[in-house]
């Protein structure tokens, strides 16, 4: 079989046919951008792949891109561009394993019952206009069910009828007769396992140790692809978008897709240009400073838990954009519930940063616009009397400039203070001379922000950020997906929030009706706040996910040339310092309430972070404006860490 593979991948490279307007991998119908003009056989090299190009096409797979829209694998949009940001489905997948079969003659046609139907080995999905189905089912053969509740199991493909598999426009029905729409994302992991039963069938090489233990959270690899992971992984197929985690429930970008097939060709049949792409953009093996000082740095942990008095502490650290590890000391609930890195507790004022970061994506998709005045947002006028030419904006709101008074935070209170001019100071709007911290300012953004996207901030932060990286937080903890582990406050010793009166918080429901948890009450764990620092710290892209861009990330980094009373720049809406725990400069944010004192950081020029949350210590402050529970462990672990 790898014969006859090889000799008709040979003879696809010989007689590339001309471009033109393709159905291809993407969310609506592409065209290829660039043709081919008909000559006689050139040689294949790089540079003739070179030849497609998309403006769009990030660095680190532009070779690759040109690669999969040369071999017409995949292509470009009607607008020129590659679009690489956008997720790959199943079903495009699917089409582009596809394609692979009919270029490499490895699909006799559709109505095969022999073992060379590709799909004995994909055994997913019917596609009508690709003119394929799955005719034939091998004997013993695996099959993924997902049942309505989410869970998965592995059966054996004969307890699924003949003739029960197929529904029009969707997935196969499985076992308990769950249909899957094919449009939805592919998750690494499911990708994996599309990958590793097509090079079944292919006569690839599939072997591979099947240990992940090298991978921070190898376990974490669902089982039915375990064996495929490793093989991707092994085979270099995955090294070209793995850096360190494997993060099995990400989904696979248009970029990624580009490099992953790329890199199955250059695996499966060896042909040059595909292994010469591969070979660069393969990652080398991560090396982080904070899983090899480990116990150092929970010695550190622990120290500065017992100095400060600290009933519990979370830490996560982040090296060059990425999560790395976390640390925890004493208890989330005293006597009962030793702490960890994934008890969820409430941030304080850290929140903030998360109202910016939805403020951001919402200016980047055209949504909002920082300089506008605040109340065309509430079709309304709002102007403060002592200063009517300068306007109260979402950028004056983002850097505590507003001159907004604190008042009461529901709908109707906002819009009468604010369009009757009652609820303003003297101060002069988007001034920093007149900067004065402001938590009512928030809570008016964050309703701003609901009312604008028609959706409460924890819907759209699912939607922007927490859905895709595996993120479970709320600003009501009544509303959370797991609220098992939520920590128990503590101020000197005494409880100021037990979990049931945190348990009772749950959202109104209705956009913009109540401004009053935005400023600080934001619930989420370390582990998962240390994933917002590490996509701050990498300019917006998480684990190869570009969930803000960078232009966005450099707005939010962004502050005007005058330190406020405390030392640093304020910008949008974290903080700048220079020199600061052995760094050059570090963006931060500090969170106080109810007995947690924390804080949030990274340094811009390396990728470094860390994040601490405590409950129950002094809340004294170090030379830097820190907490002095934080600033301990921050200066301890950035030195650790330092490259």
């Amino acid at each position: 079989m790898f014969q006859r593979l090889f000799s008709g991948f040979m003879a696809f490279w010989m007689a590339i046919a001309p471009g033109g307007n393709v159905q291809t991998a993407g969310n609506t119908p592409e065209t290829v951008s660039v043709t081919v003009e008909e000559q006689s056989p050139a040689p294949f090299t790089l540079e003739r792949v070179r030849e497609i190009s998309f403006p769009d096409s990030p660095p680190n797979a532009a070779d690759a891109v040109s690669y999969v829209a040369f071999r017409e694998l995949m292509s470009g949009f009607e607008d020129g561009l590659f679009h690489p940001d956008n997720y790959l489905s199943t079903a495009q997948a699917l089409r582009i394993l596809r394609r692979i079969a009919a270029r490499t003659e490895l699909d006799p046609g559709p109505d095969s019952a022999s073992d060379v139907d590709w799909g004995t080995a994909v055994d997913l999905f019917y596609m009508e206009e690709d003119n394929f189905r799955m005719n034939f089912r091998p004997k013993n053969s695996q099959v993924l069910v997902e049942y309505p509740d989410g869970t998965q199991e592995l059966i054996e493909y004969q307890e699924v009828p003949d003739g029960a598999q197929v529904l029009d426009d969707n997935f196969p029905l499985y076992g308990k007769g769950v249909a899957v729409p094919p449009e939805t994302p592919v998750t690494r992991a499911q990708l994996a396992l599309l990958l590793y039963r097509f090079a079944t069938f292919a006569g690839y090489d599939l072997s591979c140790t099947g240990d992940l233990s090298l991978r921070p959270d190898g376990a974490s690899v669902p089982d039915y692809a375990k064996i495929p992971y490793s093989w991707a992984m092994e085979h270099d197929i995955f090294r070209t978008i793995v850096v360190d985690n494997l993060c099995p429930g990400l989904p696979v970008s248009r970029a990624q897709a580009a490099l992953i097939f790329t890199a199955l060709l250059a695996d499966g049949v060896g042909e040059p240009v595909a292994v010469q792409i591969t070979a660069a953009a393969r990652n080398p093996f991560f090396v982080s400073k904070a899983r090899d000082y480990h116990d150092a740095i929970q010695g550190a942990v622990d120290a500065a838990g017992q100095r400060y008095g600290a009933t519990g502490l979370q830490v996560a650290v982040i090296e060059r954009g990425r999560l790395t590890d976390t640390f925890a000391y004493g208890w989330a609930t005293k006597g009962e519930d030793r702490m960890t890195p994934t008890h969820k507790m409430r941030i304080a004022s850290i929140s903030k940063i998360l109202v910016g970061m939805a403020a951001a994506r919402m200016r980047q998709d055209g949504l909002v616009d920082y300089s506008a005045p605040l109340g065309i947002y509430w079709d309304d006028s709002f102007v403060n009397p002592a200063h009517p030419d300068s306007p109260v904006t979402l950028k004056t709101l983002l850097t505590h400039t507003s001159s907004l008074a604190d008042g009461g935070l529901t709908a109707s209170s906002v819009r009468y203070r604010l369009s009757t001019g009652r609820g303003y100071t003297s101060a002069v709007p988007g001034s920093l001379d007149n900067w004065e911290y402001s938590n009512f300012g928030f809570g008016v953004l964050g309703m701003t922000l609901e009312r604008v996207g028609n959706r409460t901030l924890d819907q759209l932060l699912n939607r922007y950020f927490f859905n895709i990286m595996d993120i479970d937080a709320s600003f009501y903890a009544g509303d959370l997906y797991d609220s098992s582990k939520l920590v128990t406050l503590y101020s000197g010793g005494s409880v100021t929030r037990s979990l049931s009166s945190q348990l009772s918080r749950h959202n109104p429901g209705t956009p913009g009706s109540d401004g009053t948890v935005f400023a600080g009450g934001l619930v989420i764990s370390v582990r998962d706040l240390g994933k917002v620092a590490a996509l701050l710290a990498n300019d917006g892209s998480y684990e190869g996910l570009q969930l803000l861009s960078p232009e966005s990330v450099r707005v939010m980094e962004s502050y005007d040339e005058q330190r406020v009373s405390d030392g640093f720049y304020q910008a949008m809406p974290i903080r700048y310092r220079a020199d600061a725990y052995g760094r050059a400069g570090i963006y931060y944010h500090t969170g106080s309430a109810y007995g947690v004192f924390n804080g949030f950081s990274y340094d811009p020029q390396t990728g470094d972070g860390v994040v601490v949350l405590s409950v129950g210590a002094s809340g004294a402050r170090d030379t830097n404006g820190n907490y002095a529970v934080c600033g301990a462990i921050f200066d301890s672990v950035y030195h650790t860490i330092q490259q």
